[in-house]
């Protein structure tokens, strides 16, 4: 099994286009919603909610704004 199978609305055919697409779990974990999203048979919503069932990476830090 894959932790993709728990994921409403992502049933074999699309598991397997992820995975193909990506090439692993940890792949697709890492990726964004618009890349998810532009995987096939992929929309917005489907991707939002793949990312948030396999825990979204982290948002890259940006760096404080200069106090002057």
């Amino acid at each position: 099994t894959s932790e993709l199978d728990r994921i409403a609305g992502i049933g074999p055919a699309r598991r397997k286009a992820l995975l193909k697409h990506f090439g692993s779990v940890r792949a697709l974990r890492q990726a964004t919603s618009d890349e998810i999203a532009a995987a096939p048979g992929m929309n917005r919503a489907l991707a939002d909610q793949v990312q948030r069932a396999l825990g979204a990476a982290p948002a890259p830090s940006r760096p404080a704004p200069d106090e002057r």
